[in-house]
């Protein structure tokens, strides 16, 4: 047999063909504690750098490519991977521009730490199966979920580390910007501009549900950020004597083409609607596409808000919106998840952005 590598013993070649490498068979052909060898692996910083790189160069020679990462995650418990659950279908999160940031700031943190990252979506494939928790992680960001779902149910259930965004769990730490303020200072300077009748395009207050209703009752559901925001802009109604009756919501799926739709549907129903509402940029773009086919004059006629300052110009007009930093939220989550120190309720700042379409 002819051996290629002149750096490599016959013996040693042998060996690496016939015997499994481990941490402790490497120790032991070096001459070097167990503890030493793993830590170039798991503990870098506390080798110097020509050791590790001694001690690689060596294993990278015997064909071993690193401890094996499942052997010691079933053994110690430990993943060195978190998960982040959302609401939607996987490519959601490659598709919508403050999921991205979101992702970004999260990713980051990830790399500074070598952690790894899993997505874990509420909805999957076409038929929306219920996903499971088969992944070994070492704790959760729970992303403005659906609370009942069965898996975020499955996920407090394991008593692991947990972080929520946009919402709170007493007992979790959370990130998020104060979203009632947020809303409250939309409805009240729109009410100040003189607005009476009122639109809502929001993402559903619970799985599957659709339509449009009008805001006498409070809207219920387990989606804790829509119900937070509509809400916020149904108590601004009642303290400035705008009868509910007047003013409409309209759930739906969340993208551009279904705001459009429902614009469409609020203003058909209900031509008396001054001003549109929407719980982000993607909602609030797809009701400047609806007016603008229909030759409403945007803010004259109608009147559009935003939320999450992603689009600031929606197809030629600056949109009014609320900026949040989507990018730090995911940094902080990442550091409040492995920290796992005491329950915090981080808030972070926010900013009213009045743009032309309002």
């Amino acid at each position: 047999m002819n051996i290629k590598n002149k750096n490599i013993p016959p013996d040693k070649y042998n060996k690496r063909q016939t015997a499994k490498i481990t941490i402790k068979s490497l120790a032991k052909e070096m001459g070097i504690s167990h503890t030493t060898i793993s830590n170039a692996w798991n503990n870098p910083e506390k080798l110097s750098v020509e050791l590790r790189e001694r001690i690689l160069c060596y294993a990278r020679e015997m064909g071993f490519q690193g401890p094996d990462r499942l052997a010691r995650a079933l053994r110690t418990g430990k993943s060195d991977t978190i998960g982040v659950i959302f609401n939607d279908s996987m490519s959601y999160v490659f598709i919508d521009p403050h999921d991205i940031k979101l992702m970004r700031g999260i990713a980051v943190r990830c790399e500074e730490q070598n952690i790894n990252l899993v997505l874990i979506p509420l909805q999957k494939g076409a038929a929306n199966a219920t996903p499971s928790l088969t992944t070994l992680v070492d704790g959760y960001i729970l992303n403005a979920t659906h609370n009942s779902a069965a898996i975020i149910q499955q996920t407090l259930a394991r008593h692991l580390p947990v972080v929520t965004l946009d919402f709170e769990l007493p007992e979790y730490s959370s990130v998020s910007i104060d979203n009632a303020s947020a809303m409250q200072d939309i409805t009240r300077y729109l009410l100040d501009k003189g607005h009476r009748h009122f639109g809502i395009i929001a993402f559903s207050s619970r799985p599957g549900a659709q339509g449009m209703r009008h805001l006498v009752r409070a809207v219920t559901g387990d989606n804790t950020l829509m119900l937070t925001r509509v809400n916020a802009c149904r108590s601004v109604f009642r303290e400035q004597g705008i009868p509910l009756s007047t003013c409409w919501l309209y759930e739906t799926q969340h993208d551009e083409q279904h705001g459009e739709l429902a614009a469409e549907a609020l203003l058909s129903t209900h031509p008396e609607i001054s001003a549109l509402i929407c719980l982000s940029d993607r909602f609030a773009l797809g009701a400047v596409n609806y007016c603008q086919r229909q030759h409403l004059a945007i803010p004259q006629q109608v009147a559009i808000s935003g939320f999450d300052n992603i689009i600031p110009d929606a197809n030629g007009i600056g949109l009014t919106t609320i900026a949040q930093n989507a990018e730090r939220k995911g940094e902080i989550a990442v550091e409040l998840l492995l920290n796992n120190g005491p329950v915090i309720h981080h808030v972070l700042e926010y900013q009213l952005i009045v743009r032309e379409t309002a």
